[in-house]
């Protein structure tokens, strides 16, 4: 008997633009709006200022994500792949930072 693999417990291995992305995309522009801007919902502006905020967000996030997913044995093809670009590019973009990256321990 073959196992059948829990979707769940997996990713995929490239990004997705999907139904799934468009809906938190949408919750978190949505939710940005309210939080800073709440009379201007719905505002053109204020969508493209929610998307370029979270789009940095994004990019100050990416370093660590790719130094953990690094240090948890993920190879810079995978993080490549998962990233959606070339090795090089992910290894020349995120090395440094690999190197010098310590996860954040937990003060507890």
């Amino acid at each position: 008997m073959t196992a059948v693999a829990d979707p769940r417990r997996s990713h995929p291995s490239v990004p997705l633009v999907d139904e799934d992305s468009e809906a938190a995309v949408g919750l978190a522009v949505a939710d940005l709006v309210t939080m800073r801007s709440p009379m201007w919902s719905g505002d053109a502006g204020a969508v493209l200022h929610a998307l370029a905020s979270l789009a940095a967000e994004i990019e100050r996030w990416m370093p660590d994500a790719v130094a953990d997913a690094h240090s948890r044995a993920y190879s810079w093809s995978e993080i490549a792949a998962l990233i959606g670009v070339a090795p090089a590019t992910a290894r020349r973009r995120f090395d440094a930072h690999v190197r010098t990256w310590r996860p954040m321990t937990d003060p507890d």
